[in-house]
């Protein structure tokens, strides 16, 4: 066929044409690779990506899904198709092929599936699906399915059916780790928590002030630009800015009236302290905490404790939790004060900018919400 003669190839022809089936030996590398990378997964939506175009590359399949079981439904979670097919839609484990995969713990493989009556003819009439191979992800008590789609008649193979089983194995295995490091995220920062609530509460009725502080530094961190990752580590160990405190007797921490100047020495070694007690982790999370307790004290004009640090040479996670926490002890009620009304404390935080604070910091300062940082009990206080 000479090129003058040739028909065009359609957009969704063209597309079947990247799928083509692969050979033993690129099949085996193309599992390979997905299952390392799922076994670096470190979420369901990581796991969903690289299955939907894993299983499509395996087969030369037209469409691959990824569904999930959902309670007594199958949920179409995601999809790699030439056109669309049902990604995001629920149905009835007992009226999918799917849910027939789950129920049955075992693949259902289809080369015609007008010819099935298990396959819900209307709801595959809208697609181009003609052909299905469908596999549990786990035999025993399936959490899934993994499906893949041909759109002309095709007799799944039992090499295809192979692979796709090996890369369901996997993919329990991915979705198991994912659920233990989930599980093991939540309890390390329920950890840090109460870390900062052991400290916070001696001197904080409403154990709120940490909570309050990671939420101001975080968005100052954001109007700052920071990275979202840099973001989202400042969040979780801003709150042991002052676990220092653990260090400090009540009678200093509790005093109402005002430290004589040998005392607030003393309460000025909360600073080291708070950095000894987070020192030697290898957790970046750790790590960035114990830099802000030793340098959120430091002032830009090189006036604070416990080193004389000035400018640039204070950690930026130290100058942003600086400004968070004296905001919020303003705002707040304290054994030796009461609250600030707001505009007062935004009014000092602007007179201490270039000797305190940063300038940059109190920039960003400026483009949030002062009345949003404080909370309802604040606002309560400074209204009376």
């Amino acid at each position: 066929m000479t090129t003058s003669s040739a028909q065009p190839i359609a957009p969704e022809e063209g597309r079947l044409l990247t799928f083509t089936p692969l050979s033993r030996l690129e099949s085996a590398r193309e599992l390979v690779s997905a299952i390392q990378l799922l076994s670096l997964a470190r979420s369901l939506a990581e796991i969903q990506e690289i299955v939907r175009t894993a299983a499509r590359r395996l087969t030369g399949a037209d469409g691959a899904t990824f569904v999930l079981r959902d309670e007594g439904q199958c949920y179409y979670a995601d999809e790699d198709a030439i056109s669309p097919l049902w990604k995001g839609q629920r149905f009835p484990l007992e009226m999918c092929i799917s849910g027939w995969t789950m129920l049955n713990r075992r693949p259902a493989l289809i080369g015609d599936i007008y010819r099935d009556a298990r396959v819900p003819h209307e709801a595959y009439r809208p697609t181009f699906v003609k052909s299905l191979a469908m596999v549990p992800i786990r035999t025993i008590d399936p959490v899934g399915a993994i499906g893949n789609y041909w759109a002309h008649h095709h007799e799944p193979s039992a090499a295809e059916v192979e692979l796709l089983q090996a890369l369901a194995d996997s993919t329990a295995v991915a979705m198991e780790n994912v659920r233990a490091y989930e599980e093991l995220e939540r309890a390390r920062l329920e950890t840090l928590e109460r870390l900062a609530l052991a400290a916070e509460y001696r001197d904080d009725s409403t154990q709120e002030h940490t909570e309050r502080v990671a939420r101001t530094a975080a968005l100052l961190a954001r109007a700052l630009e920071l990275p979202d990752a840099q973001v989202e580590l400042l969040r979780q160990a801003a709150p042991l800015h002052d676990i220092g405190k653990l260090a400090v007797p009540d009678a200093l921490l509790l005093k109402p009236g005002k430290l004589t100047p040998s005392e607030f020495e003393e309460i000025k070694g909360h600073a080291a302290a708070g950095a000894a007690i987070l020192s030697g982790s290898s957790y970046d999370v750790f790590c960035l905490a114990e830099e802000i307790a030793h340098t959120h004290h430091e002032w830009w004009d090189g006036s604070g404790y416990p080193a004389g640090l000035s400018g640039e040479a204070i950690p930026i996670a130290g100058r942003i939790v600086a400004l968070a926490d004296v905001f919020d002890a303003l705002t707040h009620s304290r054994p030796y004060k009461p609250a600030w009304p707001v505009a007062e404390a935004v009014a000092e935080i602007e007179r201490l900018e270039g000797l305190q604070f940063d300038p940059a910091v109190v920039s960003a300062f400026r483009s949030l919400d002062p009345l949003a940082l404080v909370g309802p009990v604040a606002l309560e206080r400074s209204a009376a």
